[in-house]
């Protein structure tokens, strides 16, 4: 019984996520790395690895929503344990374009209350002054 049939709701059993969103095309060792490191840090009880939808503006992107998901569960359950706190959502499946980040932890903070999400953001997506200052919708 993979992670493909855990639901994200009976799996979470910390209040604090870390939301790890990006395209996952494909999903790599440095993405698993950087998920298992935030939960050993104990920067979040689970980390959520989120592949996005349609990104009208990233056209290199031809891999479809579905194949990148499978390619993450595969991914998280040939590497981790299914005890091990880093999960897989589909939370984009049914989007036709992507989430903003705003967005995204909107729908999740809505869709699972009971949560604490934290939104994860590489190095090499933002510019100095964005990784200081929080968007306008966030908390």
């Amino acid at each position: 019984d993979g992670a493909l049939s855990v639901s994200l709701a009976t799996a979470s059993r910390g209040t604090r996520v870390a939301v790890l969103g990006g395209s996952f095309d494909p999903i790599t060792d440095g993405h698993l790395k950087c998920a298992c490191e935030i939960v050993h840090a104990r920067k979040a009880d689970e980390v959520w690895i989120v592949p996005c939808g349609v990104r009208p503006d990233k056209p290199s992107l031809k891999t479809p929503f579905l194949h990148r998901l499978t390619m993450c569960h595969l991914a998280v359950n040939t590497s981790f344990g299914s005890s091990f706190p880093i999960r897989v959502c589909d939370i984009e499946m049914e989007e036709r374009c992507a989430l903003s980040c705003c967005h995204l932890m909107q729908r999740l903070s809505a869709e699972y209350p009971d949560n604490e999400f934290r939104f994860v953001i590489g190095a090499d997506s933002s510019t100095p002054d964005q990784r200081r200052s929080t968007p306008s919708c966030m908390p």
